[in-house]
């Protein structure tokens, strides 16, 4: 059994991948390095990580190409067509990745993890990851179509799309991007295997979310602005921040 579920999951990260780059939100290099991604979030988490990840690329290409044309004639798109990179791909990955690979073998493959997290903290650290990236990804794509944007360091106005620039209208899908993804998380994981997350969980994975697009605005305000630092790192040190934030706090709630 365990083999054709190992089978399973490498078919359904190729189309995963091939649907990604057909379809114009991955380039080739994306695709070939979210195919690597989701191998590994599949063997180690099983399926349903890999379906979260699906459901993630999924609203993430409604709202690039949501008002594309608009996009591109202000020079606000991703790439040329609205695809994205290798980097890209990294920035939203590797966190839930690294996450993947300290999991333990429970209802997993454990083909690479080293078995520090459980199964239930590693579903939660992990969707929390997803549900920063997804918050800020709705948060940059709708954000930008917003009329009004201001400096999240300083409350000046700025043009929308400017690095820290955010909008009540860009925060209002940052809230439900993390919103959408613990409620479907929640709800996965409850049928296909019977796992609760406590209420104080939920309302704080939803929350740090939120607060993960709240840190990459920080940090796009004051280093990517000076170009310290590029947007790949940012998303990654914000999703970062957040993973290891939510850690502490489940730990010392209980």
């Amino acid at each position: 059994m365990w083999f054709l579920e190992l089978v399973l999951i490498m078919v359904i990260c190729i189309i995963l991948s091939s649907v990604a780059y057909i379809f114009g939100l991955l380039n080739l290099g994306g695709s070939a390095m979210a195919l690597v991604v989701s191998m590994i979030l599949g063997f180690q988490g099983g399926i349903l990580w890999i379906l979260l990840l699906l459901i993630f690329l999924a609203s993430s290409f409604l709202a690039t190409k949501y008002k594309f044309k608009y996009k591109k004639e202000r020079g606000l798109q991703e790439g040329k067509k609205g695809e994205r990179g290798v980097l890209n791909v990294l920035a939203n990955g590797l966190v839930p990745t690294i996450v993947a690979l300290m999991h333990g073998a429970e209802q997993s493959f454990g083909l690479l993890g080293i078995g520090v997290l459980g199964r239930s903290v590693a579903v939660f650290l992990f969707v929390t990851a997803v549900a920063s990236a997804a918050s800020d990804t709705l948060a940059s794509e709708m954000g930008v179509l917003s009329k009004k944007a201001y400096l999240i360091t300083n409350m000046k106005r700025v043009t929308p799309g400017t690095d820290g620039g955010v909008s009540a209208y860009g925060q209002l899908w940052a809230l439900g991007g993390s919103f959408y993804t613990f409620v479907v998380a929640y709800v996965l994981f409850y049928l296909f295997e019977g796992q609760i997350f406590p209420t104080t969980w939920l309302v704080l994975g939803i929350v740090l979310g939120f607060v993960s697009c709240q840190f990459d605005s920080i940090l796009g305000a004051t280093l990517e602005r000076k170009k310290i630092i590029g947007k790949s790192a940012v998303n990654i040190i914000s999703i970062s921040l957040t993973v290891i934030l939510s850690g502490v706090l489940i730990w010392l709630i209980g």
